[in-house]
Formats: C-alpha cells, structure tokens, sequence
C-alpha cells in the first residue's frame, strides 16, 4: 500500500509537534517497552549489572533519544524519497545489531505498540485512527528494511522467581474477588490487549486463522480467553497458601506441550504478563497499586515457570503428522457431538469388534466363562466407555498438542498389556473398522470421506504409540486365544448347505464383495489411509 499524501501529512505535523520533545519522548518510549517486557533491557549491553535507574541512566536516554529520532526521521521523510532514508551502511549495522542482540519479531511488534502509545500521550489532541495507522505504516518499513539484514537470533531466559509472602497473596485474594465476577469480559480484554501488542500472535490460535469473525465476536476466543484469565488468577490466589501452582500436573503438562507446539516464547510470555497485569489494573484502579503490581507478577512468574518445565521437545515417535486443522475440526466437532452418549457408543465399538472378530472377546479375563451377555456386562460396559472415551480424547487433542495425549505412564502400561494379551495387527485393524463404523452410524448427518480419514489418522497414531511399547520381555510367553472349534452338527451343516445353495449362483459378485470388504476392514485400501 503506497504512502500516500494524506498520511504523510498526519505523520509531518505530529512530528512537528513533537521533535522538541524528542530525548524525553524517546525515554518514556523504551520505559514502556520495558515495562511490557523487562527481560528486554538484557538486550542492551550498557544496563546489564548496573544499580543506575533505567530513567536515570544517561546511556539510555542518549539511545533512547537517538532511535526514537531516527524512528520518526524516517517516518516523516518516507513518502518524499519512497523508501526508508537510511543509508544503506545503517541498515545493514542495525540489522546486524538487531541480530546479535537477539531481537524477534514479538519485540519489534512491542516496539511498534509502544511508539504508537508515546506519540498518541504526547499528541492526544491530533490523535486518530488515520494518524496510527500512518505511524504504524512507516514504522513498518522501517523494520522490514532491518529485518532483511538480519540472521537467525538466540533467545535469553527469565530472571529466577522471588518469593511469594501472606502480604502478596491478600492483595491477589482481595482483587481477585472483586473481578472474578467479569471475569468473561476481562478475559476477552486481556486477549484483545495482547493482539493490541502482538498482532502476529494471533496466529497462534487455530481457531483464529482464516476466520472472517471479528476477533472480538469470535466465540472460541472468547470461552479460551475466560478460561486462560480464570485460571491465571485461580493460579495466583492459590499460590501462597498452597505452596505451589495448583494447576493439575496433567494440565500443566498438556498446557507445556501446547505451548511449546504453538511457538510461544519468552517474548509472548511477557506480552501476557503486562496485558495481565494491565487488564487487572483498570479493572480495580481504586485498589491498584505498586505492591498489588509486584504480587499480580510474582504470581504470573511461578505460573509461567512451572509451564515452562513442560516445555520440553516431543519424542519422535508421539508427533503427530499431517495433522491439519481441518483434520481437527472434523474430530473436534464430531467428539462434541457423541460424549455425552460415549457410555452407549463404547459398547457399540466392543460390540461390533465382537461381531467381526467373535475370538476377540476371549482376550478379555472377565468374559471368559460369563453367562451374562455380552450386552448386559458391566465390566463390560465400563471398559468399553473408558477405551472409547480415551481414543477419542487423544484424537481430539492431537493436531493441538501434536503428540498422543495419553500420558506416557499409561501408554507403557496399555503397551504392556496389549502385548500379553496377544493383541495383534489383525485385532488393531478390526478395532479401526469398528470405531469408524461406530462413529459413523453416531453422527451420519456429519459423516464425509474427509471426516472418515481425520479419525483413521488419529486412531493410527495412537496406534502407533501403543505398538511402540508392546515390547515383549525375554521371561515371558504371550498366550494367543482361538476360537475353540465346536461340533459341527446336522442341524448347522442344513443351514450352511441351504444358504450356500441359495448364494453359489451369484458366487462371482459376493466374491468380490467379500475381498472388497475384507481388504476395507484391514486398512489395505488407500482410501482409509
């Protein structure tokens, strides 16, 4: 989109009305982006082990100065020249600067928040939608210009966590307890706050991409956004009393893979913490204060830390891949619609993987030698429920997590005893057959080729998973069950006799019928690949 004149002109007289201003102006502009991100000032060589306030620091307020100018300068002379009036030597030094330094496209993006909300406190009387978007326009050559001279950059680590004390926890309790009542409408706040600084990280969201919803409007943000803040400051009330964050260990661990999966880094981390503590602060600005500040933070900080632990790389064999989101819509939407009926249709899974494979049910200790029908077991019942439920689950969340959710603990333990039991490929294949068929019947109106691929892709992987462990110890001896085979009487012979006279003549076309089926059920087709 050109530069054009109109916003040359709003970006020339605020500049004008600002210049004069310039060292303190470009002071308060890179205050704030500390105060959004205080692990950036680590970026800078001259504020590292020094005991110098950052507004008292005469090396910053010379810098400060010098690229708040330089920020502006090419700003105001970009429609003039048609591009950004940095000599090309400049360029590449700030490039190569910017690179060393670690910067990433989350602090430009900051850089580009706090500019915009220092020129709009020191011109509020011009300030306009128009006026912004000029600003952030040349702003946004600017870096584009820098980021093309730039490498791969590292990234640095959060400070240690501080202590947490009765006084701090009183100040979260107390706060907590007057908001918690909105909490939907702050929550949607802290998110809007957070695409304010960061707009790329709404891309972060799958649910957020190719969406023509207003981010505002879109339902899925607004449930996540409730929950994440809900849960921040469930976190932080707790924490004191508690010792520790009380976020269950499985959802720490899934909130872990989740991030690491999304890409979110340090830099997001900190973008969260000041539209936090930001959304907080004008929530109660009667309470607000800068101990209410710093116990709001610490509380975030051991949130953050304890899912920062989970962060860890996902093992090569539990990646998902070719997962899409598509993929993950169609699951997502067809599990909504069957768990509340999951006890019934876990029994229809068992059921048909019986009819299929009538053996099958020999492999299960609390079958063998049962009067009750199948139908009416309630162990049964509750096994079939639980091992439906679960592979649901993890279908569900693997695009999100990109990995088998069930816990490794468990995925040995169901490795092991599907080893024992002589679980075989064959009874993996049936099993697909079925829970396809079993989903299919549940949601027809919902049911498509593409859908039928989404659930056999997550079925396969976790498959796969369980087959991993399926190790068989060198000690022990795998017992393969068999249908035992009954007397063949009179009476079952007449009835195979009678059907198969009545079949032979059309013997070519129930024959292929027959490989037809077989070859879909053992997953050798392409089209449930």
């Amino acid at each position: 989109m050109a530069f054009t004149a109109e916003k040359e002109a709003l970006v020339v007289d605020s500049w004008n009305a600002i210049k004069a201003d310039a060292a303190e102006l470009g002071l308060k502009f890179f205050l704030r982006i500390f105060e959004i991100t205080p692990s950036a000032s680590g970026l800078f060589p001259f504020l590292r082990d020094t005991s110098v306030p950052l507004e008292k620091n005469p090396k910053l307020k010379r810098h400060a100065m010098s690229v708040f100018a330089m920020t502006c300068e090419a700003a105001v002379q970009l429609r003039k020249l048609g591009r950004v009036i940095l000599k090309e030597t400049t360029i590449k030094h700030l490039g190569a600067t910017h690179a060393k330094a670690g910067i990433t496209g989350e602090h430009f993006e900051l850089m580009r928040y706090a500019l915009l909300e220092t020129i709009r406190e020191a011109v509020p009387y011009m300030w306009s939608p128009k006026m912004r978007n000029a600003w952030a326009e040349s702003y946004d050559q600017l870096v584009e210009a820098i980021k093309k001279e730039m490498r791969p950059v590292a990234k640095y680590e959060f400070a240690p966590e501080a202590r947490y004390t009765k006084e701090e926890e009183s100040l979260v309790v107390e706060s907590w307890d007057i908001i918690k009542q909105d909490a939907a409408a702050l929550g949607l706040k802290f998110f809007m706050r957070i695409f304010e600084i960061a707009p790329s990280s709404s891309g972060l969201f799958s649910f957020l991409r190719n969406s023509d919803v207003p981010i505002s409007q879109n339902p899925k943000l607004k449930r996540h956004a409730m929950t994440v803040f809900s849960m921040t400051c469930d976190s932080a009330v707790q924490l004191q009393r508690i010792g520790k964050v009380i976020v269950r260990d499985t959802t720490i661990r899934k909130l872990g893979s989740t991030h690491l999966k999304a890409g979110v880094s340090n830099e997001h981390f900190e973008v969260m913490k000041y539209a936090l503590l930001e959304t907080i602060k004008e929530a109660v600005p009667h309470m607000w204060s800068n101990k209410m500040r710093e116990a709001w933070g610490k509380a975030y900080d051991k949130l953050v830390a304890a899912i920062k632990e989970e962060m860890k790389p996902i093992p090569r064999a539990l990646q998902a891949t070719g997962f899409t989101d598509a993929e993950e819509d169609f699951v997502l939407g067809s599990w909504n619609v069957m768990k509340e009926n999951a006890a019934t249709l876990g029994l229809n899974f068992f059921l048909k993987i019986f009819e299929i494979a009538p053996s099958a049910s020999s492999l299960f200790s609390f079958l063998r030698d049962s009067r009750v029908s199948l139908a009416q077991n309630p162990k049964l019942r509750r096994h079939a429920m639980a091992v439906f439920s679960m592979t649901c689950d993890s279908a569900v969340q693997l695009h999100t997590l990109g990995k088998v959710m069930v816990k490794d603990t468990t995925l040995t333990k169901l490795g092991q005893v599907h080893s024992m039991a002589g679980i075989t490929q064959e009874h993996f294949e049936v099993m697909r057959f079925a829970l396809l068929d079993t989903i299919k019947e549940a949601v027809p109106h919902m049911w498509c080729p593409e859908m039928r691929n989404a659930w056999a892709k997550a079925y396969d992987k976790l498959t796969e998973a369980i087959q991993e462990e399926m190790k068989t110890p060198a000690d022990s001896t795998i017992v393969k069950y068999r249908l035992s085979s009954p007397n063949f009487t009179a009476e079952k012979e007449a009835l195979v006799h009678d059907s198969w006279n009545a079949m032979q003549s059309d013997a070519p076309d129930l024959g292929l019928k027959f490989f037809l089926r077989s070859l879909f059920s053992t997953s050798i087709t392409a089209l449930t690949n």
